[in-house]
């Protein structure tokens, strides 16, 4: 009797500590006018007039509080900044600006005390963190001062980081990276996809397990423009450590709302992706990922 009082009492203990550890999505109804239903929706992000809400987003784990970037352009005297909206009395609050001029793409580590994002928005953007505090975040640092880009810095565990950047050999050749960090060391790993283009927006699952990535329509074909026709892919760590090849996510994302598609984000219980796209109503839009996420895993080389 005893043993299963005990076995009762850590099944609960699991449930609950899985239940801390799961996002929360049902708050982001209240952010569209109607959801997805396999096509995207846009999403109702709050900016100021002439500003844009666009590249990765950033959710807490409770699914309450959501960090997006708002900018008023894409040029070198464009103004960016990351601001925060909260779900409070069953709505999201007013945003306040958390980072002035940064142009976005913000994520959390694991334990969500230390955010990631972008330094600028030039063609060698810095990855750089700030540590959260009591009274707000610390100055932000750049991640290493030895990369000359590391662009969309996430860091889904301890001690390992992602960001893209070109390879060694050739700038116009994009690859995302992987840095491990240790006592002993930190080793910096390509992962192998080598695409032409300037670079790669990303997102990394808190598992590791795959990666959302942004690759031009001709796939590997000639170096793309800026304002150009990308699409999102996804790739699948296999057992061995090393990447599939990434998979088209499919018309009902690439091409339903515009031909340029980018700054990836999954909610950690896969059910929907945000992305942003530049259409009549350039932003932010949300669309169910769980589908699109089973049927490339079923095209696996």
């Amino acid at each position: 009797m005893k043993l299963i009082k005990r076995l009762f009492v850590f099944f609960f203990s699991v449930i609950s500590i899985l239940n801390v550890n799961a996002q929360d999505s049902k708050f982001l109804s209240h952010l569209v006018d109607s959801l997805p239903n396999g096509k995207p929706v846009y999403v109702n992000f709050e900016v100021e007039e002439g500003f844009m809400a666009t590249e990765r987003i950033a959710i807490t784990n409770n699914g309450k509080s959501l960090f997006y970037g708002i900018r008023n352009g894409y040029d070198s005297i464009s103004k960016a900044h990351i601001v925060r909206i909260d779900y409070e009395n069953k709505k999201w609050v007013e945003p306040k600006i958390v980072f002035a001029d940064s142009s976005g793409a913000p994520s959390f580590s694991k334990n969500e005390k230390t955010m990631y994002f972008q330094y600028d928005h030039s063609i060698s953007p810095k990855g750089i963190s700030s540590v959260k505090a009591k009274d707000g975040w610390s100055i932000p640092k750049v991640f290493l001062d030895s990369l000359k880009k590391s662009h969309y810095m996430q860091s889904p565990k301890k001690n390992s980081y992602y960001y893209s950047a070109g390879t060694k050999d050739d700038d116009k050749i994009q690859d995302i990276f992987q840095v491990l960090v240790s006592k002993k060391a930190t080793v910096i790993m390509n992962l192998g996809f080598n695409i032409k283009g300037d670079w790669i927006d990303f997102y990394v699952s808190p598992d590791e397990s795959f990666i959302v990535l942004l690759i031009n329509q001709k796939n590997n074909g000639e170096s793309y423009e800026f304002h150009s026709k990308t699409d999102l892919f996804i790739s699948f760590v296999r057992q061995n450590g090393s990447w599939s090849k990434p998979v088209n996510l499919g018309k009902e994302v690439n091409g339903s709302v515009s031909p340029w598609n980018w700054g990836p984000y999954v909610t950690d219980d896969k059910k929907y992706l945000f992305f942003s796209s530049w259409s009549k109503k350039v932003g932010t839009y949300m669309i169910d990922f769980e589908p699109l996420y089973n049927r490339a895993k079923s095209k696996l080389d």
